[in-house]
C-alpha cells in the first residue's frame, strides 16, 4: 500500500541537485522556500479500467517548505502543497487536493530519533484501489480517500559493535466511496544489529502488525521473524536485506504465511550513475478490505548526461494474490523513464513516460495505460 501512495504523485519529477537558494531565512538554521510544479500530461487511461477514458490534464502544484537544523543534532522539515487537477474532457473529475507533512530527527551518534507525520487527500485510482466496474447507472470515477501515518523509532548505541531499533508506524486510510474498507494499519519493528566490519551490520528482527478494517473487511494480525545485514557491501553497493518467515493471522478464516522479504539496494556504477534494485514479499490490503500477498521486483538507474541534463528509469513487476473469497492472482508492470533539464538553482523541467499493464482473471480486472507528462519545477 505504501508504494502504491508514492505512485500517485500527478508528475513525476526528479529533485534538481542544485540547492536553491531559500525565499526566507528564519534565524539561524531554518529556512522557508517556496515550491511548484506547472506541468500537463496525455493520459489514455486515466481511471485504470478495462473501458478506457483518455484525456489531458493540467496540473499546478503550489508548496511551502520549511528545513531547520542543518548543522543541528535536531533537524527536520514541515511541508504544504496543494495538487490542482483540470482535465479538458472530463471536468467532473477536477480535483484540488491538500497535503501536509512533518518530519524529524536528533542524532548525537549514540542515539537516533526520528519522527514523522503526514496528511495525504488522494483521488486517483490504483491497481489494487479502483472499480473493476461502475456502479449501475453511474459512471466509473475516482476514489476518493484520505491518508493519515504517524511514525515514531529510535535506534541506540549499545556498544561499540551493537545497535537496537524500534519504532512504531500508525496508518489511518479512510475511503469516502460505499464498497471500500477503511483500514487502520499499526506496525511496530524491533532490530539488533551486529557490525562485523565498521561500515557493515548483520542483523536480527521482528515485525508486529495489525490491521483493522471498516465494513466489508476481514483485519488481520502479522508476524515477520527475519534476519539480515545493512551497509557497505562493497565500496560501490550499498542497502539493507531482511529475509525469514511471515505469518498472516486472520481475524476470521484461519492463517497464511509466506516467505518474507524486504530489500533494497543501490550500486555506484561510475560518478555519475547509480543504479537501484530491490525485492519485497509480504502481506498488504486492498482498498476493497482483501487481504493481499505481494511479492515485487524493481530495479531502476539515474545518470548524470551533463552538468543540466540527467535521465532516469524504474521498472517494477508485482504479484498480487489476492485471498479468501474471490481468491486469484494477480500481474502488474510499471515502467517509466524521466529526463530532467536544471535550467538554474531555481527551477528544473522534466518530462517523462510511463506504461502500466495489469493482467488479470477478475472480469474488467485487467488494463493498460499511457501517460506523457512535462512539468516545469520551481524551488525558491
Amino acid at each position: 500500500m505504501r508504494t502504491a501512495i508514492r505512485s500517485l504523485a500527478i508528475l513525476a519529477v526528479f529533485g534538481s541537485a542544485v540547492q536553491a537558494a531559500p525565499f526566507l531565512a528564519m534565524g539561524d538554521s531554518a529556512e522557508l522556500f517556496l515550491t511548484g510544479t506547472l506541468g500537463v500530461r496525455s493520459d489514455d487511461n486515466v481511471l485504470l479500467s478495462s473501458k478506457k477514458t483518455s484525456d489531458t490534464i493540467i496540473g499546478f502544484i503550489p508548496g511551502v517548505d520549511v528545513v531547520y537544523g542543518q548543522n543541528a543534532l535536531t533537524k527536520g522539515r514541515a511541508y504544504y502543497k496543494e495538487t490542482m487537477s483540470r482535465y479538458s474532457d472530463n471536468d467532473k473529475l477536477n480535483t484540488s487536493l491538500s497535503s501536509v507533512g512533518f518530519d524529524s530527527k536528533y542524532d548525537d551518534q549514540k542515539l537516533e530519533l526520528n519522527f514523522k507525520t503526514s496528511y495525504d487527500q488522494l483521488d486517483q485510482n490504483t491497481v489494487d484501489t479502483r472499480p473493476t466496474a461502475p456502479p449501475t447507472g453511474t459512471k466509473a470515477d475516482f476514489i476518493r480517500r484520505d491518508v493519515f501515518d504517524i511514525e515514531a523509532g529510535a535506534e541506540l548505541s549499545v556498544t561499540d559493535k551493537t545497535k537496537v531499533s524500534g519504532s512504531m508506524d500508525y496508518a489511518y486510510i479512510r475511503y469516502k466511496r460505499a464498497g471500500f474498507s477503511s483500514s487502520k494499519i499499526t506496525s511496530v519493528p524491533l532490530d539488533y544489529y551486529y557490525y562485523v566490519l565498521p561500515k557493515l551490520a548483520v542483523s536480527g528482527g521482528f515485525t508486529y502488525s495489525d490491521t483493522q478494517l471498516g465494513r466489508g473487511g476481514i483485519g488481520s494480525k502479522d508476524f515477520f521473524y527475519n534476519v539480515g545485514a545493512r551497509g557497505e557491501f562493497t565500496p560501490k553497493l550499498t542497502g539493507k536485506f531482511a529475509i525469514g518467515y511471515t505469518q498472516r493471522k486472520l481475524d476470521v478464516g484461519g492463517y497464511d504465511n509466506t516467505l518474507g522479504v524486504d530489500s533494497s539496494f543501490a550500486y555506484a556504477l561510475d560518478e555519475k550513475t547509480a543504479l537501484q534494485f530491490g525485492v519485497t514479499n509480504g502481506y498488504g490490503v486492498s482498498g476493497a478490505g482483501q487481504s493481499e500477498r505481494n511479492l515485487t521486483w524493481s530495479a531502476g538507474f539515474q545518470t548524470s548526461l551533463a552538468a543540466d541534463w540527467s535521465v532516469g528509469s524504474a521498472l517494477s513487476y508485482r504479484s498480487i494474490a489476492y485471498l479468501g473469497v474471490g481468491a486469484r492472482t494477480d500481474n502488474y508492470f510499471e515502467g517509466s523513464l524521466t529526463a530532467t533539464y536544471t535550467y538554474s538553482t531555481l527551477v528544473n523541467f522534466t518530462a517523462s513516460y510511463t506504461y502500466r499493464n495489469n493482467s488479470s482473471a477478475l472480469l474488467g480486472g485487467s488494463f493498460n495505460n499511457n501517460v506523457f507528462a512535462i512539468a516545469a519545477n520551481i524551488r525558491y
